[in-house]
């Protein structure tokens, strides 16, 4: 079920409290994998998303990197849950999302992403080297993740 579409039939594109879920994972070599948004906004960021009824955080983060990515993973700790001033999409649904972001290690890797619904490709990059066009609600989160701090929220 996708419970924010369910909403979404009764609320338009009204704004909505969205818990959302995602996860940083960072391989052997320190690289970060990301995902180039298929969501009109030609931005990189982490793959997550909503979470559904009956999932947990750990549950609705590993199921959307694997959707969205194709890789599966493994958590190994909280980068963070982070809140923010409202994100309007480019369809014009309004969300205040709050993400709560684990740290996560690579376990394997398929090209069963998702194929452009939400992604429009992936990439493993050096914290150093990020893309330029970020999407925007991921700057704090992937700023705690290069400076080295876990367990923060703002």
């Amino acid at each position: 079920m996708d419970y924010i579409a369910s909403l979404r039939q009764y609320v338009g594109n009204a704004p909505l409290i969205m818990p959302c879920a995602g996860c940083a994972v960072l391989d052997a070599q320190g690289r970060l994998l990301m995902q180039h948004r298929a969501d009109g906004s030609d931005s990189w960021g982490l793959p997550g998303g909503a979470m559904e009824l009956g999932e947990s955080i750990e549950q609705a983060a590993l199921r959307e990197t694997f959707e969205e990515t194709g890789v599966r993973a493994r958590p190994v700790e909280l980068l963070g849950v982070y809140t923010g001033p409202p994100h309007t999409f480019a369809n014009g649904d309004v969300v205040h999302s709050v993400v709560t972001v684990l740290v996560a290690e690579p376990l394997s890797v398929s090209e069963a992403f998702d194929g452009g619904r939400e992604s429009m490709g992936v990439g493993w990059f050096q914290l150093d080297r990020l893309p330029t066009n970020l999407f925007e609600p991921n700057r704090p989160m992937l700023r705690d993740l290069v400076e080295g701090r876990r367990g923060t929220w703002a």
